[in-house]
């Protein structure tokens, strides 16, 4: 073999091999931050995605049930999930990359209503609509036990949404991200215009990439991402990403 065609082979070798390792991570379903059907199968999962490509790293994605996307990664029968909050309990088995996003809870309003508040406790004269399965904070949970805070439950966001245009209550928590979202792809537009959530949150939990501690590549991975991560960063990349991101799955496009 010449040079010249063995040149040509390692080119062709190292170009094919730009993006040579690939890692599976479990895809749960939380509009609009991931979801198989949205555009870019999530805000959240856009820029996990963008992070590992920084580092030439491909991600594929696995659609699993919400509860095994991180039940399947603690016990080794996936390598890694993302959108994840950290506690004692999933530390023990889990590695955390740096934060990607955050959840932050707000409340959503009639508009024209001027709720004003510096503690969750002077909310106490309003009626805040709840749903049912959904955490909102340790804090929360306290006051509406103790009868501090006023509650009602509904089944679903979509159900709080439709009460809080009718008046029968005053606030919705939510998240700052899937408030919109909801409002977008389920209210009418009539509906749409007498709602607005407040900007000033209650609680926020910020969101990781996770592996399981037993692989031996969890370290490096966890490192490539914040790496990658980082780089979006100092490039200026990531606002414009999430920007793009938010606007096209809140559109639908």
């Amino acid at each position: 073999m010449n040079r010249k065609w063995a040149g040509s082979l390692i080119i062709a070798a190292m170009m094919g091999c730009a993006h040579a390792e690939q890692i599976t991570l479990t895809l749960q379903e939380y509009p609009p931050y991931m979801g198989e059907k949205l555009p870019y199968q999530g805000l959240l999962t856009r820029i996990v995605v963008a992070a590992f490509n920084q580092q030439k790293i491909d991600v594929n994605l696995l659609p699993v049930p919400n509860r095994r996307a991180i039940d399947g990664v603690r016990i080794g029968i996936y390598q890694g999930g993302f959108g994840w909050a950290k506690n004692p309990e999933r530390e023990k088995d889990l590695l955390f990359t740096d934060p990607v996003l955050s959840l932050s809870m707000v409340f959503c309003q009639k508009k024209g209503r001027d709720i004003v508040w510096r503690k969750l406790e002077d909310l106490a004269p309003y009626k805040i609509g709840i749903t049912s399965g959904n955490f909102y904070s340790t804090e929360f949970d306290q006051l509406s036990k103790t009868g501090v805070l006023q509650v009602d439950t509904s089944y679903s966001d979509v159900s709080n949404f439709k009460k809080l245009n009718a008046g029968y209550i005053d606030l919705l928590p939510i998240d700052i991200e899937v408030g919109p979202y909801l409002i977008a792809k389920h209210l009418t537009a009539a509906e749409r215009e007498k709602i607005v959530c407040q900007n000033q949150s209650y609680w926020t939990a910020p969101l990781h990439v996770v592996f399981n501690r037993k692989n031996p590549n969890a370290p490096r991975w966890v490192k490539s991402f914040n790496q990658g991560l980082q780089a979006l960063t100092d490039s200026g990349q990531l606002p414009s990403l999430i920007e793009t991101s938010r606007r096209e799955i809140n559109q639908g496009k």
